[in-house]
């Protein structure tokens, strides 16, 4: 880079009557945006190199208008990278538009989450992943976000982050976790999103409390399963859509495969062959319920080796065919 940020914030400081601060938080885009807040407009100039972020601002638009705000960052950004700042881009990118990104929203159907991802998000948390849950916090769809408080980005945030906490809560309860210790958590995070007043700051917190309650399920679960077979169990979750095999896992395991199934299903309760179907079989109900996706897809995805092999294990577990689950569903 150029320029350092120290650099440009001191001479930002010194030629303009705005606020210059550097956020070690990592930023929502990798392009620069603009967001409004409750205290007024800020510009976020993201850093290539280490993830952190450039805000100018906030600055009530009395004291300071949106244009002259991006003349001011289109200097900084200058100043950072030697290339000139796409304005027409950066209002694209804006986080304060909410009223059409609403409109946008209506067009394209899509007012939340969509249900699949939020369900995958939440049955992590129940079975104990929490390095699941930051995967896909990471690849959620920020597009897809509902909105909860149009006129405030700051407000609306910290609605859903509540939101998603209670959720999480509920999940992690179900995943064995004591409710006494669920609700506590649920109750400290909480008041600590209601603190926050950076919005990178925020998500990190939202982060960082839904892994955590993965966290203690994981330790619940964990507690009744040997190192050896609770790394099998996760391995397997991790991995329930690629080809699993006992000389694969005891491989991994660097155990005996005769040792490893014979261990497996004295500490599971059923044999790993089993185990494995099991999860299949939820992760198609998942599919059938909250996608549109076709019953060969999801046969194939799931390495069902033919639909109609796919329908009698299917049916087995739940008494319904797949089709009239997703009928019934």
């Amino acid at each position: 880079m150029p320029n350092e940020w120290s650099t440009v914030t001191r001479l930002l400081h010194q030629t303009f009557s705005i606020p210059v601060t550097y956020q070690s938080e990592a930023a929502l885009s990798h392009a620069p945006y603009l967001m409004e807040e409750a205290a007024g407009v800020s510009l976020y100039i993201p850093f290539e190199e280490n993830g952190g972020m450039l805000q100018l601002g906030p600055a009530p638009e009395a004291n300071l208008s949106k244009d002259r705000l991006i003349d001011i960052g289109s200097l900084a950004y200058y100043m950072l990278y030697q290339r000139e700042l796409d304005a027409a881009a950066l209002q694209k990118n804006s986080f304060a538009l909410p009223m059409i990104q609403s409109a946008e929203n209506r067009q394209n159907i899509s007012f939340h989450h969509h249900p699949y991802l939020e369900e995958k998000l939440f049955d992590c948390i129940r079975a104990g992943k929490p390095d699941l849950v930051k995967e896909q916090l990471q690849s959620f769809p920020d597009e897809l976000s509902g909105t909860l408080a149009k006129q405030n980005a700051l407000r609306n945030r910290k609605n859903l982050a509540i939101t998603a906490i209670t959720l999480a809560t509920r999940a992690a309860i179900d995943g064995g976790l004591a409710p006494e210790l669920a609700f506590t958590m649920s109750d400290v995070y909480i008041q600590q999103i209601e603190e926050k007043t950076n919005l990178a700051a925020l998500i990190r917190l939202q982060t960082e409390a839904l892994c955590a309650f993965a966290e203690k399920v994981s330790e619940i679960k964990a507690g009744t399963y040997s190192r050896k077979i609770a790394h099998c169990v996760h391995y397997i979750y991790q991995h329930l859509y690629e080809v699993l095999t006992l000389k694969q896992l005891a491989d991994m395991l660097k155990m005996n495969p005769t040792y490893l199934s014979a261990r497996f299903k004295q500490e599971v309760g059923m044999p790993i062959r089993a185990y494995i179907q099991h999860l299949r079989i939820e992760e198609a109900k998942l599919l059938l319920r909250l996608t549109d996706q076709s019953l060969l897809h999801i046969c194939a995805l799931l390495h069902f080796h033919d639909q109609s092999y796919f329908t009698k294990v299917f049916k087995k577990h739940t008494g319904l065919t797949p089709r009239l689950f997703r009928e019934q569903a």
